[in-house]
């Protein structure tokens, strides 16, 4: 369970922040290098009794989607057993073909920015898919991962990077938020619109990151304990794959 409380945590919390909002978004909805669009619930009761919610598909919190698609990187074509009548495949880094420009009403996105390394180009293009909604989560905390697959693990993100990544693109932010559990990885929820003053009545004002981070999480949570269990994860993986070779 150690791993779960690691990388699961956050991804539960982040559920939960979801299920705050994703019923206000209607129109086309697309899930951007989503996988399979599995929400990774391991259940347990979500976790040990926590609030979390889960959707088996992130598809299922966007109630009033009037339509929604999943991309994947072109590479991993083979890997995805969802109908591909609602999949498409897209390299952030390269040129976004013309007919998806715009085509989405929200562009939901959930801790891929830190496999790629051109994250600014992958931004731009990222709301450059958007007519209005950006959805938007990212690490600022976390065990390095997934580096044995195609692609590697570069970045991790402050208030400060997602917010100037948000302004040079002109995306104006309506909420934001970081995940707070004890011994957990740390993930940054961030929701923009190309469109504020369709949304004012919606979000409560935000403040500015300095007064934010006076009384929310600013990494301090993330202890010695924490990197106890990251530390003691990380030889058990290795003590696991010399005893399956």
């Amino acid at each position: 369970m150690i791993y779960e409380g690691i990388f699961r945590k956050p991804r539960l919390e982040t559920n939960r922040i979801l299920k705050k909002f994703a019923y206000l978004f209607e129109g086309d909805i697309i899930n951007v290098s989503g996988s399979s669009d599995s929400d990774k619930n391991t259940n347990l009761k979500d976790y040990y009794f926590g609030d979390y919610d889960s959707g088996g598909r992130y598809k299922d919190y966007f109630i009033n989607a009037n339509s929604y698609t999943v991309s994947n990187y072109p590479l991993d074509e083979t890997e995805y057993n969802l109908d591909k009548t609602d999949m498409i495949f897209l390299d952030l880094e390269k040129n976004i073909p013309v007919e998806y420009i715009g085509k989405f009403d929200v562009v939901y996105n959930h801790t891929v920015f830190e496999h790629i390394f051109d994250i600014f180009t992958a931004f731009r293009n990222l709301c450059s898919l958007s007519n209005d909604i950006i959805i938007f989560i990212v690490p600022q905390n976390q065990q390095i991962h997934d580096y044995y697959r195609g692609y590697k693990d570069y970045w991790r993100f402050t208030p400060f990077s997602v917010e100037k990544l948000f302004e040079e693109n002109g995306i104006t932010i309506l909420h934001r938020e970081t995940t707070v559990n004890f011994s957990s990885s740390m993930y940054l929820f961030y929701i923009g619109t190309k469109k504020p003053e369709k949304w004012k009545s919606k979000f409560e004002p935000i403040c500015s990151i300095e007064e934010y981070l006076n009384y929310k999480n600013n990494g301090s949570t993330y202890t010695l304990f924490s990197l106890f269990l990251i530390k003691f994860d990380s030889i058990f993986r290795r003590i696991r794959k010399k005893l399956w070779k």
